[in-house]
């Protein structure tokens, strides 16, 4: 079975450009050939479509060579914009179509940034839509405004009544909080609120959004800023009219593209992110103070619906276990229990998990061995309000000697005694993606331990979990 994630042959998945059409979602992306590149194949832009972000038909290279960029449709063309590098600055680029698949480009419209507002070196990821307000459109690019320092990154701004002819503007926003530009900016609108996603390297890894009731701001920062952690990245989103999509990838760790392994690495989980690999769609959802939130998108979710049976045994502690409810008081050690039976290579993991006051962890273990400690460690964190993941060697010494953090991945979230929190995890080969309360996403690769049992564990405390499952494809 091929992975479920979708990944093209000998490649993998960039920046994902998102249109939505006629029911279909037409994903453009940057297809990374890595080491399989050579000479005579097709790079930049190329297309998938999907109804449902399970199945996906692969139409081909576009024959258009850039970067990220945007699509829309006016009077039946459409219209690419898109960036190209040659030495020493970027460009914006123009190519139309009259059906998405032969694009003509007009190299009369290339542009770079005004060096008397933004830097030549960073103008990309054009995203350009109408603004009806002012009766024109506008484009926003990944670019570095003039500054005294390095911190610069913003969202340019340029408006046109053609598409063809743009008049450079102030940037639309710029904190001065990132060093680099800010990526891949997209712009959408639900309800009274109009939301600016961008993603950066810089500072912080991650794909962010701002929020306001104007384009002309101000925009405002949410308590949690992203929408993933940092092995989701350049997202960018579309929806179909009822729903919001937003599309990044999954990074590998195959390749060491920057050269920032370990040079003593003892496996991959060790090693440092890639750029591009799997695609990810979360779904958007806009929470009553209209902030953000993603969940795993329903399809997706109820592709793995066939339920395993599954038998659980206490290792350690004094655990209650009826059917697929379990539970253990601990509070002043460690306890766990382990499945009978290995978790398949593709499935999704669910249930609703509740804890006590004062307890330290409670979670899952993931592709864990008998000894309890070589396992991937998917913990909520009540003392921390935080949800976190460990791979084996953060059980261990070795952790402490090698990693100068004390977890590989976390995000926040409110975690209140007594209540239920519904957790999600889904996995695919390397990948895992972990949904809590259809609110929080975070995204993880686990390498190095390629097979084992579901383990539940409790930290100091006391936890229950009720209706666990493990479900394959259907």
């Amino acid at each position: 079975m091929g992975e479920f994630f979708y990944r093209p042959e000998n490649a993998y998945v960039g920046d994902v450009i998102p249109y939505f059409e006629d029911g279909v979602f037409k994903l453009f992306y940057l297809h990374g050939w890595r080491e399989n590149d050579r000479e005579g194949l097709d790079h930049g832009w190329y297309l998938i479509e999907t109804k449902d972000f399970v199945a996906y038909q692969e139409r081909g290279a576009c024959k258009i060579e850039g970067g990220t960029g945007h699509i829309l449709r006016v009077d039946g063309i459409y219209h690419m914009f898109y960036c190209i590098f040659p030495p020493g600055e970027q460009l914006v680029c123009h190519a139309i179509s009259n059906d998405l698949k032969v694009w003509e480009s007009t190299p009369e419209d290339t542009f770079a940034a005004d060096d008397r507002i933004y830097e030549l070196s960073d103008w990309r990821d054009p995203y350009v839509f109408w603004n009806e307000e002012e009766g024109q459109y506008w484009m926003l690019l990944a670019a570095l405004a003039k500054g005294p320092t390095n911190r610069k990154g913003c969202t340019a701004l340029l408006s046109s009544k053609d598409l063809k002819t743009w008049e450079y503007r102030e940037p639309l926003y710029a904190p001065n909080l990132h060093v680099g530009a800010h990526e891949c900016p997209d712009l959408f609108r639900i309800g009274d609120w109009w939301y600016l996603i961008y993603s950066s390297y810089t500072g912080r890894f991650a794909t962010f959004y701002r929020m306001s009731r104007s384009l002309d701001g101000p925009w405002l920062t949410p308590g949690e800023d992203t929408f993933d952690g940092r092995a989701f990245y350049a997202a960018k989103s579309v929806s179909d009219g009822q729903s919001r999509y937003l599309f990044g990838w999954n990074p590998t760790k195959n390749d060491d593209l920057f050269g920032w392994n370990p040079p003593n690495s003892r496996g991959k989980d060790y090693n440092s992110w890639d750029w591009g690999g799997n695609l990810i769609v979360h779904e958007i959802v806009q929470r009553a103070d209209g902030t953000l939130g993603v969940k795993v998108p329903d399809t997706v979710d109820q592709a793995f619906s066939h339920p395993l049976s599954v038998h659980y045994e206490s290792i350690t502690g004094d655990w209650h276990i009826t059917d697929r409810k379990l539970s253990c008081m601990s509070p002043y050690s460690f306890a766990g229990c382990l499945s009978l039976e290995e978790l398949p290579n593709q499935c999704k993991i669910s249930a609703s998990v509740s804890f006590s006051e004062y307890t330290q962890g409670v979670g899952f273990m993931l592709r864990m061995q008998d000894t309890l400690d070589e396992a991937y460690y998917v913990t909520l964190e009540p003392q921390r309000n935080r949800l976190t993941f460990r791979g084996k060697i953060m059980q261990s010494e070795e952790g402490g000697k090698t990693f100068p953090y004390e977890v590989e991945l976390e995000r926040p979230i409110e975690l209140i005694p007594d209540r239920s929190y519904e957790i999600k995890v889904l996995i695919d080969g390397s990948i895992c993606e972990i949904y809590i309360n259809n609110d929080i996403a975070m995204s993880a690769r686990m390498y190095d331990i390629p097979r084992g049992k579901l383990g539940m564990f409790v930290s100091q405390g006391h936890g229950q979990f009720s209706d666990v499952r493990i479900e394959e494809r259907t």
